[in-house]
């Protein structure tokens, strides 16, 4: 049990210090696209990075929030399981085992 805390911790600690040097790359890149869009460098070219930018990064951010708020990360190991468990199953010429989707 202590090692799996360690495990976390250790995990947690890895994700924050990536989160934070991609956030700070994005970050960086976003200020030069806004400072581009204020100076009329190029016309144009900052409003369509950061759109690009936003357009890819907001969905990413909804959907990874939504996953951990409501516990899909929990157990990422158990939907492989249970695939190899199925698969042995058929393997066998059984039933699916329960809490298996009905084929259609």
């Amino acid at each position: 049990m202590r090692e799996q805390l360690i495990r976390t911790r250790v995990v947690f600690a890895f994700v924050v210090i990536v989160m934070l040097l991609a956030g700070g790359g994005f970050a960086y890149k976003m200020a030069e696209f806004v400072l581009t869009m204020y100076r009329h460098d190029i016309e144009g070219f900052g409003a369509v990075a950061i759109a690009t930018y936003l357009t890819g990064l907001v969905p990413i951010v909804c959907i990874t929030l939504w996953a951990v708020l409501t516990g899909r990360f929990r157990d990422i190991e158990q939907p492989k399981y249970r695939m190899l468990e199925l698969d042995r199953e058929i393997d066998r010429g059984g039933e699916l085992g329960e809490g298996a989707p009905d084929a259609a």
